[in-house]
């Protein structure tokens, strides 16, 4: 029946604690934040440089999480050659209290496409590159909430109660500190 949510609804609903707001962050504000954490280079044991660059952002609503592809060019520095290619990583969201930002957690790659690479390196390539690039990756902040939403947290004793992925948007619920924090 129109107008009455179900239970699933209800659970959802009655989840959230009284006083809740939410703020959005669209996908073009999350496209830009990512993008301007990058290019982002990384040594591996003195020998690979990795570098990852030209993010593009995708929100996966389905499973609460993101996809970025990204450029990757891996500079071996023994003979110095350079194989450039293409990265796709999974990750999830968490909200750092202490700096307002919001960071990366549980990166996975899910593709590795390199060019170049002799055959009796791709097995190194496609082992060592997507665990670097996980650990460069795992914790970077992605969003940093603005002045106006810190001081909205702050001043009214709010904090980041949950984050949903929603098809054009991160959906961000605020709670009161003290609620937000009871366990159940």
């Amino acid at each position: 029946m129109p107008g009455f949510a179900t239970g699933t609804q209800l659970s959802a609903l009655s989840a959230l604690p009284q006083g809740a707001r939410s703020i959005s962050i669209t996908q073009s504000q999350l496209q830009s934040a990512v993008a301007a954490k990058f290019p982002l280079a990384r040594s591996w044991q003195g020998m690979v440089v990795i570098q990852l660059q030209k993010p593009s952002v995708q929100l996966l609503a389905s499973s609460n999480s993101l996809r970025t592809m990204l450029d990757i060019w891996v500079t071996e520095k023994l003979m110095n050659t350079e194989y450039p290619g293409q990265i796709a990583l999974d990750f999830g969201l968490y909200y750092n209290d202490a700096d307002s930002t919001i960071r990366m957690q549980h990166v996975r790659v899910e593709q590795l496409h390199m060019q170049g690479v002799p055959p009796q390196y791709q097995p190194m390539f496609q082992t060592y590159a997507p665990r670097l690039a996980e650990q460069v990756l795992n914790g970077l902040a992605v969003y940093e909430l603005p002045a106006s939403q810190r001081m909205l947290l702050k001043g009214l004793g709010y904090t980041v109660h949950s984050m949903e992925v929603q098809a054009d948007k991160l959906r961000i619920v605020l709670a009161p500190k003290l609620l937000g924090t009871e366990q159940s």
